[in-house]
């Protein structure tokens, strides 16, 4: 695996207890942080299937659930943390809610890398 590869995983496995710990004050239920979690630690098995397949053979159609599955929980998170984010931070409905649409740009941006692993690993399957 090239170097960029290792950071971008550290980085996300970094970043996993802030994300857990903020979806659980936010939502205040322990679905959402596991949700997060799970979505995280199989969007780096994408990654590190795509890069080193004998070390982590996804090869079966279930591979294809988890995508979905971190797609979708990543899409649904978003749209529930912005929705809620200005209620837990206690903004009025004049005032703009942070973050801006640039935070969660960088955010999306952030996990393309990982989005398009695991789109590489679920065709790698589909042409099987």
């Amino acid at each position: 695996m090239p170097i960029w590869v290792n950071l971008y995983i550290a980085i996300m496995i970094a970043s996993l207890p802030m994300g857990i710990l903020l979806l659980r004050r936010i939502e205040q239920d322990w679905l959402h942080p596991v949700g997060g979690l799970l979505s995280t630690l199989l969007s780096v098995a994408f990654v590190i299937s795509y890069w080193q397949p004998h070390v982590l053979p996804l090869q079966t159609n279930s591979t294809l659930l988890m995508f979905g599955f971190v797609l979708f929980w990543d899409f649904y998170s978003v749209v529930r943390v912005r929705r809620k984010m200005a209620q837990y931070l206690g903004i009025t409905d004049d005032m703009e809610a942070p973050p801006s649409g640039a935070v969660w740009l960088m955010g999306l941006v952030l996990m393309l890398p990982a989005y398009f692993f695991g789109a590489m690993v679920c065709l790698r399957i589909i042409s099987e």
